[in-house]
């Protein structure tokens, strides 16, 4: 929100991102709310706000890094899966880049081989994390498929790859009411009973 607010200040727009609209657009690329803000705009200056929204970032990844953390339990059951037999990926529609950053910046890293970190990029090439899955999975048999995701869009990977699909709503969020997911959690430990 901070940054998005601060971009379009730059770039002398006088909409602004409120708390409320931040909340209702969780889940979108960054091109989708400056679609939802300034419908008047074309595709090509909604592309350019979200461009100098990533320069900014680039620029400034301390303002980004104090409203980042990992939500409670992560380390706990990323842990567990790891010392478990099960496999586990990450799968982002952040660019890859950034996604390196973030896994590292929380603490996550140790968790992931680069060979199971996986950024779309959806933000700048509309790329999707199902072609994503879909080519991790070819070739590959597993007994049991888990999706843990926060957003719909997550929860739509079932189709791709089956399995059981826990949505975590964030407790400031309150999205759980529009998502379709198997399970729908707001402690990450609940999906342990599935290792």
């Amino acid at each position: 929100m901070e940054i998005t607010n601060k971009v379009l200040e730059q770039e002398g727009y006088d909409e602004r991102l409120s708390k409320e609209k931040a909340r209702e657009f969780y889940g979108l690329k960054w091109y989708e709310y400056f679609q939802q803000l300034i419908p008047s705009l074309s595709n090509k200056e909604h592309m350019a706000l979200q461009a100098a929204c990533f320069k900014f970032t680039e620029n400034n990844l301390d303002v980004l890094t104090k409203h980042i953390k990992v939500n409670d339990y992560t380390l706990e059951v990323l842990r567990k899966i790891k010392n478990s037999i099960n496999d586990q990926i990450i799968l982002s529609n952040t660019r890859p880049s950034d996604l390196l950053w973030f896994i590292d910046t929380v603490g996550i890293k140790k968790f992931f081989p680069k060979s199971k970190i996986f950024g779309v990029n959806a933000h700048e090439k509309f790329g999707v994390k199902s072609d994503i899955l879909a080519h991790y999975l070819e070739g590959k048999g597993f007994d049991k498929i888990i999706i843990i995701g926060d957003s719909e869009s997550d929860m739509k990977l079932k189709n791709v790859a089956g399995g059981v699909t826990y949505f975590y709503s964030h407790q400031s969020l309150k999205l759980n009411n529009v998502v379709k997911a198997d399970f729908i959690i707001t402690d990450l430990r609940e999906i342990l009973n599935q290792l």
